[in-house]
């Protein structure tokens, strides 16, 4: 009842917004400066987006539940990972953390910790896909134009993992006529580690041949220095080694643009990301930080990644045709010491071929239109190994999930009533042939499925939209190995080595308002969010062995709220993201239901937030002729969490902190994360109650950098 309460509260208020927009309209300014207002469509202050893939739209006009985030905004707010990103999105959390190379992120409550993720991760137009297990790209952000991250099911435009949401990833193209450059520095402290932190990263983009043929380079190296000691046997108080987690980051970017002709564009890219951690995230405390029985052995979570990529657009009169093929292998894992001589390894090799093509329109008709066609061939090899000798046990799990997929898309709107009311249809057919292969055989499945979109925009004035919108997407099923399965069933679940996929269905009303000088700008989204044939982890019978299984229905519903006030004070803006959520279990597989006591009708969707919110204060002053002052003071707070091993996870919040001063192209900024030293943990183990994983200890340090645009 009281979520209902809140829903209609927020009915009210987007009311009371569609009734102050609509008189402020019409009487807050002169008749001749309203029409100035309503004839102008191409406002100085526009955010242009190009998720709807049929140019680039005005965000404000957008029917989607959508942010974006440009690269200035991300460097003033010290948001330089897609860990820190998510805590500027409503209804977004960290659902797990491996190491620095592997992450998953989760959004509306679609939980996932193996499968393809529930997330769409795009790189420009190149979908990060790791099949049946769903990281996220570990992107650096030094040369990141934009981000758009869009909420809820968007699998008519984005694919088979996308029935969560989006994070399209827009990097700097390089420059056809001038030379670019940006570089920067950072060296900062964490609270008990061993030594300083530090990074460097830049970017250069050179024309080879004036408005014909650039190449743009970027990229970087960084040290975090180790904070976390470990014990070779338990827990005494004198650790046997210190600050052993150490991580390591490097990555680099080539892109060349070629454009021949006016109307002709080609861009081929490579991208290595090379993430490295000692150890892993998960330690047996958060406070102090420590690993424990590792009986002297070395634990470690690497990862190296390769994505090639070749997008080609041709721009006619009414139309532009865009092929985008891309090509993605890599190598992960982690191993963990198990006392008193054995270890658990697990590693990935996965490769990804991608092929989309599309054509949409482009002119300034009413009549909207993208279709397309996309193509994917992949596998997703395991080496996973268990080894105790002492205690007999020697267990190996490879295996590898092969996926040939493809799929045809298309949307259509058509603006109606001069641009006021505009009606949108999307669909996609997609079709995948995946199988599951290990020492036993090859486990076949095939998975036939339709998503659609459909939505209404009313735009009453420029500064006012209100949409209401009905989505489905799906999530393909998981796959997992016999290990998993004989666990289940030893606990007296029903499993399989392959799941059937998972489906969702979202309804969503949004509203969209900016005061006529900016100053206020709001943005409130409404969803309902249902779960059918539902995957999810489910505790095994064989210690340590957990599987996935299909189980029943949820449904999720909630409420996203977004303010930005440009204050009367000179410099000052004021923003705040929140969401509400409540999630709950509708019907339960009866024998799952009767061995889980978890997962019952009514109960708490298991680790999903009931509530985040971030408030961000941004200040910005003169200091002199040639100086400026910038800073941004941030509070993040994620709610707590019911997990799998019927442990919550309480409610922790983070304060962050960036100041300095620029002076033409050269910056320095005093960057403080954590400043509390929350430890959590956020996602609590079973060894205890500070088990698990949490934030880092607080860090403060300096960055330097300049910058050419």
């Amino acid at each position: 009842m009281k979520l209902y309460r809140q829903l209609a509260a927020s009915a009210a208020m987007a009311a009371a917004l569609s009734s102050v927009a609509a008189y402020a309209q019409q009487n807050s300014v002169s008749e001749e400066e309203s029409d100035s207002v309503q004839g102008n469509s191409a406002r100085s202050d526009q955010i242009l987006v190009t998720a709807s893939k049929t140019g680039a739209q005005d965000l404000q006009e957008v029917p989607l539940a959508i942010q974006v985030f440009d690269g200035d905004s991300l460097r003033e707010r010290n948001i330089t990972t897609i860990g820190d990103l998510v805590s500027s999105v409503p209804g977004a959390q960290e659902g797990f953390r491996q190491s620095n190379a592997s992450r998953f992120y989760n959004l509306r409550g679609n939980v996932t910790q193996n499968g393809d993720s529930p997330i769409g991760y795009y790189l420009d137009d190149t979908p990060f896909i790791v099949t049946n297990f769903g990281i996220a790209p570990p992107v650096r952000f030094i040369d990141i134009e934009r981000v758009e991250v869009l909420r809820g099911p968007h699998g008519t435009l984005y694919g088979q993992g996308s029935s969560g949401g989006v994070f399209i990833f827009h990097t700097r193209d390089p420059d056809l006529n001038s030379l670019e450059y940006a570089f920067e520095g950072e060296s900062s402290y964490t609270r008990t580690a061993g030594g300083l932190n530090w990074g460097g990263a830049g970017a250069v983009s050179v024309p080879i041949v004036e408005d014909v043929l650039a190449v743009r380079v970027s990229g970087g190296v960084s040290r975090d220095a180790g904070y976390a000691d470990v014990y070779f046997g338990p827990f005494d108080g004198t650790p046997d080694q210190t600050n052993v987690n150490e991580a390591r980051n490097s990555d680099i970017r080539v892109v060349a643009l070629l454009q021949p002709a006016d109307n002709v564009q080609i861009r081929a890219q490579y991208w290595n990301f090379r993430p490295r951690q000692d150890f892993t995230g998960f330690t047996a405390s958060v406070d102090p930080v420590y690993f424990q029985n590792t009986a002297g052995q070395q634990g470690f979570s690497n990862g190296d990644f390769e994505l090639m990529s070749l997008t080609a657009t041709l721009d006619f009169d009414g139309f532009t045709v865009t092929s985008a093929t891309s090509n993605l292998e890599g190598a992960f894992g982690i191993n963990i010491p198990i006392s008193p001589a054995g270890f658990f390894s697990s590693q990935f090799f996965p490769k990804m071929f991608a092929q989309e093509f599309r054509v949409n329109s482009n002119g300034n008709g009413p009549f909207n239109w993208v279709v397309g066609a996309a193509y994917q061939d992949g596998s997703g090899p395991q080496v996973n190994a268990l080894k105790i000798p002492p205690f007999g046990v020697d267990i190996n799990a490879d295996n590898d999930t092969l996926t040939e997929n493809w799929a045809i898309f298309g949307e259509v709107s058509y603006e109606l009533l001069d641009g006021k009311l505009i009606p949108l249809l999307g669909i996609r057919t997609y079709h995948d042939n995946r199988s599951f292969s290990d020492a036993g055989g090859v486990v076949p499945t095939k998975a036939n499925k339709e998503t659609w979109r459909a939505s209404l925009t009313y735009l009453p004035t420029d500064n006012l939209t209100m949409f209401i919108s009905a989505a489905t997407g799906f999530r393909p099923g998981i796959v997992q190995s016999r290990v998993q399965v004989q666990s289940l069933e030893l606990a007296g679940v029903p499993a399989a080595v392959a799941l059937q996929p998972e489906s969702s269905r979202n309804y969503e009303f949004g509203l969209k308002w900016r005061s006529l000088d900016d100053a206020l700008v709001a943005g409130l989204n409404l969803y309902r969010l249902k779960y059918t044939n539902l995957q999810t982890s489910v505790t095994g019978g064989i210690e340590g062995v957990n599987g996935f299984a299909n189980f029943g229905d949820a449904t999720t519903q909630g409420i996203d709220l977004e303010l930005r006030w440009n204050t009367p004070l000179d410099g000052l803006n004021l923003g705040f993201v929140g969401n509400i959520n409540d999630s709950e279990y509708d019907t339960v597989n009866a024998v799952i239901g009767g061995n889980q006591p978890l997962l019952q009708p009514g109960s708490r969707l298991l680790n999903t937030l009931a509530n985040n919110f971030r408030v961000d204060a941004n200040y910005n002053a003169q200091i002199s002729r040639d100086l400026d002052f910038f800073s941004n003071v941030a509070l993040s707070h994620s709610g707590n969490r019911l997990q799998a091993n019927g442990i919550t996870a309480r409610s922790y919040n983070l304060v962050s902190l960036t100041a300095g001063v620029r002076r033409g192209s050269w910056e320095l900024a005093l960057i403080g994360n954590n400043l509390f030293d929350e430890r959590g943990p956020t996602f609590v183990g079973t060894a205890g109650p500070l088990s698990g994983s949490g934030p880092t200890p607080r860090t403060i340090g300096l960055r330097l950098r300049t910058t050419s645009f």
